[in-house]
């Protein structure tokens, strides 16, 4: 225990705050920030270039835990204690729909984890107009046409995906969550943000560092309150179906609009209430062909019933199950209606490569939804630590 935890406290903050004002880490492995690829209450993640011997430089996404959610800085150690088992853990899950996590470090007494750089967008980018618009501007003709086809719906400035590509989206996040269920780990942050399209087109799940033990029960909640589960919002202990409902809140949104299905919901009340009737109001939300697709839509039905116990009970049953997305595939396959969307996207995300930096790059938009904590009671600790 520390004699002082009011003046170790501090201590950390300012050492994370002096990290990211030199923009480097120099030990116990040198990084050198190159720029900010997210940030949130959790903390904030940097383009990192490692430092190796002989000159070799590597690239990592480096996730700096921010001290600011706790309490002191016990409370702080506990928790990336409780991280760093996580990643002994997870490191092992190999699979193209999850983002590797190498290690868990500490600097300074910062805690930080390693992870894959992933050069793509994420979901939210996907659904932004201006994202569209310079898909666009730098498309031929044809090839804007064939986007417009496959990719994207426009209407006015409202951005929805094409039903076969958010089925192909929706089945690659469900082969990452199913191997991350099976090991015993829910994500509890499933949500646009945290999902990305690489450069080949390929769908990667990312930022399961604050995942959780299925059934254990949290004394706070720490992720997005928009895409919570009903019994997220009521503290209940939570199991596969709960990151499957929040699945598939993303599901429609990106069928719907963004922003359509709950807006005008401005506190964790009204997004609760919304959550409780949405799967009755699914007729007025989605266009037309998704409703009278009648096994696309009784998924997605399914996937938002408010009873845990009417969901699908894993991620294989929504994926390949006698009622599951792999039906969907099939009548897009006998219909004529379905295409090569890895290829697509991968095609569409060309047109974005920053010649200076090689990478896709568009401007940042004002953040849409930010991550919220909702501790159990007045007062509670706002830290990640789970209670048995």
């Amino acid at each position: 225990m520390i004699d002082n935890p009011s003046s170790a406290m501090e201590a950390l903050q300012q050492r994370y705050a002096s990290i990211l004002r030199a923009g480097a880490i120099d030990e116990p492995v040198r990084y050198r920030f190159v720029r900010e690829l997210g940030h949130g209450r959790q903390g904030s993640v940097q383009l990192g270039l490692r430092q190796g011997a002989r000159g070799c430089v590597t690239e990592r996404a480096i996730k700096l835990y921010s001290p600011d959610l706790y309490r002191s800085a016990d409370e702080y150690w506990e928790d990336m204690g409780r991280i760093a088992r996580q990643v002994s853990v997870l490191q092992r899950l190999q699979s193209m729909h999850l983002v590797t996590r190498h290690s868990y470090e500490e600097t300074h007494g910062v805690g930080y984890v390693e992870m894959d750089v992933i050069d793509g967008i994420d979901l939210g980018r996907l659904l932004s107009p201006l994202f569209v618009r310079r898909v666009r501007e730098r498309s031929r003709e044809w090839e804007s046409e064939y986007f417009m086809r496959t990719i994207f719906r426009l209407d006015h400035d409202e951005v929805r995906v094409q039903p076969g590509l958010v089925v192909y989206i929706l089945r690659g996040v469900l082969r990452g969550l199913e191997l991350l269920h099976a090991a015993g780990f829910l994500h509890y942050d499933v949500k646009p943000a945290n999902i990305m399209i690489d450069r080949l087109g390929t769908v990667r799940v990312v930022d399961f560092g604050r995942a959780v033990r299925s059934g254990e029960r949290l004394s706070f909640l720490l992720g997005a309150p928009r895409y919570m589960s009903p019994e997220t919002h009521r503290r209940e202990v939570c199991d596969a179906r709960s990151d499957l409902f929040s699945l598939g809140l993303v599901g429609v949104e990106l069928l719907s609009g963004r922003n359509t299905w709950s807006r005008g919901a401005e506190s964790e009340k009204r997004l609760s209430d919304i959550k409780l009737n949405l799967r009755d109001r699914l007729h007025g939300i989605l266009p037309a062909d998704v409703v009278e697709n009648e096994i696309l839509f009784g998924i997605l039905r399914r996937l938002v019933d408010p009873d845990p116990a009417n969901r699908f009970a894993h991620a294989v049953d929504v994926d390949a199950g006698e009622d599951g997305l792999t039906q969907v595939t099939k009548q897009l396959v006998r219909g004529g209606l379905d295409s090569e969307y890895e290829r697509d996207l991968a095609l569409c995300l060309t047109k974005l490569i920053d010649v200076r930096t090689g990478r896709v790059e568009i401007p940042a938009e004002p953040a849409r939804e930010t991550t919220g904590v909702y501790p159990e009671t007045a007062g509670s600790s706002a830290s990640a630590m789970a209670s048995s």
